[in-house]
């Protein structure tokens, strides 16, 4: 199956920053968003950048949560259009069972942004509406993400990201490609 796809690279971690803004601002309540890509590829600043978009209370706070599993940014009380930013990390777990087990369904249902890191250790668990952002290093500095709709709430947003501009001072490419995807 075909699916739309919008490329965007990003020559710096400041760029990156950008365009997870750009995403955050952009997705409505209940997105659903899965990140993949190595060690090193920029998914935290993208999530910061996702979390400065969304309007959480402190984006500073946002950091990896290997560890804890679930990091969880209040949307900011007043400003009426933020959202909550919960932040999941499945690169400790080997089992997607007793990752659901944690509260996953539950999250789903929360009118945040639920985003996940290194998803494709989970892929069983996603919903059947997500948007899949892919990060691929191109050298030490640039990034090259793609990101693909899966459901009408993520097309609508991958639509939206395809026909936002960066900041006049932040030089992000974009283009719509087709791509395919055997397994979907």
């Amino acid at each position: 199956m075909t699916k739309n796809a919008v490329v965007r690279l990003c020559r710096s971690a400041q760029e990156t920053i950008a365009l997870g803004e750009c995403v955050g601002r952009l997705a409505g309540p209940g997105q659903v968003i899965a990140l993949d890509g190595p060690l090193g590829a920029g998914k935290t600043q993208l999530v910061r950048g996702l979390a400065i978009g969304a309007g959480v209370v402190n984006s500073s706070m946002v950091n990896s949560p290997s560890y804890v599993l679930l990091n969880i940014y209040p949307a900011d009380p007043v400003n009426p259009a933020a959202k909550t930013v919960y932040h999941l990390d499945a690169y400790r777990t080997d089992n997607p069972a007793a990752f659901a087990a944690l509260g996953w369904e539950e999250l789903l249902e929360q009118e945040g942004l639920v985003v996940l890191e290194w998803a494709a250790r989970v892929r069983e668990l996603w919903p059947a509406d997500y948007l899949h952002l892919q990060a691929h290093i191109i050298d030490a500095h640039a990034r090259r993400w793609s990101a693909v709709a899966h459901g009408d709430r993520s097309m609508a947003l991958l639509k939206a990201l395809a026909a936002a501009s960066a900041p006049p001072t932040i030089p992000i490419c974009a283009r719509r490609v087709n791509v395919q995807h055997p397994t979907q």
